[in-house]
């Protein structure tokens, strides 16, 4: 998957961008190398918020998330993105299911 990492107003360091590179790794199981996510660091009203776009196969799935620490708004976002893609791919696997025998 390619991963693209924006920030607003301030700059990460490479240690930072890897680790949060190892927490979106998590996701690359779902998705083939064609899947696109971008992930936007922003700071509003005294928050830290993370915003996670991933496109792929005509999919979107988002996430937001705010939080104290970047960490924990990554944190919770990356949790609520891997709930609505199981919760999509089981949604879909039962409808391919259910219309397979019908002529």
């Amino acid at each position: 998957m390619k991963t693209r990492i924006i920030t607003k107003k301030f700059t990460l360091t490479d240690d930072v961008r890897d680790w949060i590179e190892k927490k979106l790794s998590k996701l690359d199981k779902f998705f083939d190398d064609n899947a696109e996510m971008t992930v936007c660091f922003s700071r509003r009203h005294d928050k830290e918020m993370v915003e996670i776009t991933i496109r792929a196969g005509g999919l979107l799935f988002r996430g937001e998330d705010g939080g104290e620490t970047f960490a924990n708004a990554i944190d919770s976002a990356v949790d609520s993105l891997e709930r609505q893609i199981r919760k999509n791919k089981t949604k879909l696997g039962r409808r391919i299911r259910e219309n397979a025998f019908q002529k």
